[in-house]
């Protein structure tokens, strides 16, 4: 058997396992692992046998693309972004539809990938993304990272329940679709820049309680970078919520 054969039954029975009646996914990933293990596939063929798995079961794609753009001028269309290989593999693909923050944009491939368009200006607020996500049946979906290594939906939660280390910070960027300017003043929940008692993000401590849940599901290896982890979204966010109001640490580590 080959192994782009291997792969495609792998990730096939996951999602078939495991992803049945979910609408979405918020794909975060990794593929130095699979790289590894499955060569000599490339790692372009690795993102086309995952997103097509996933666009089979009529499973909508939601992928960071985030630029990070705190100034000057962002370019929706255009093919930046500080993540990894997917991330640029899923800005080129013509199939996909970009939202338009400018500090955290992110990339849809499927049927239902004008969710992410008609956003507000808060990248984590009730017209984020991620709050149109949680209204719907979605999936954290981990390919090669460890949920432990970090899901930016944590400075959703962060900001649902008012973490008092975090404020709403507006950029001046300047937002343009072609040549349609889309605004400018958008928002993100950053951390408060700190003379003493520093802080720095820490999944670990939740992904540690999360584990324990019947809802987190892995297959492979975390220490290889192998893993395929999935998370039901409205579970672990409403156990986020409560992990939070009793410990307010629990998403991040004093220094």
């Amino acid at each position: 058997m080959s192994k782009k054969t291997l792969l495609e039954k792998k990730i096939s029975k996951f999602i078939n396992q495991y992803l049945n009646n979910y609408e979405f996914v918020y794909l975060t990933s990794d593929l130095r692992g699979f790289i590894k293990y499955f060569y000599p596939i490339n790692p372009e063929e690795i993102c086309k046998i995952l997103i097509s798995c996933l666009l089979k079961k009529n499973i909508t794609v939601i992928i960071p693309s985030f630029s990070y753009t705190s100034k000057g001028v962002f370019k929706v269309e255009n093919n930046n972004s500080n993540l990894g290989f997917l991330t640029k593999w899923a800005i080129k693909d013509k199939r996909n539809t970009r939202s338009h923050h400018p500090i955290f944009s992110f990339c849809a491939i499927g049927k239902k990938q004008k969710l992410i368009k008609s956003i507000g200006k808060a990248a984590f607020g009730n017209k984020s993304v991620f709050y149109k996500l949680l209204a719907k049946k979605t999936s954290l979906l981990h390919f090669g990272r460890p949920f432990s290594m970090g899901n930016t939906f944590i400075h959703f939660v962060e900001q649902y329940v008012n973490a008092d280390y975090r404020y709403e910070k507006v950029f001046p960027t300047k937002v343009y679709q072609g040549k349609k300017f889309l605004g400018s003043n958008f928002s993100a929940y950053v951390q408060k820049d700190l003379l003493h008692n520093k802080i720095k993000t820490n999944t670990k401590k939740i992904a540690n309680i999360l584990k324990s849940k019947s809802f987190f599901k892995k297959v492979g290896s975390d220490k290889n970078l192998t893993n395929i982890t999935h998370l039901d979204m409205k579970k672990t966010f409403k156990i986020m919520c409560q992990e939070f109001y009793k410990n307010n640490n629990i998403f991040i580590s004093r220094i």
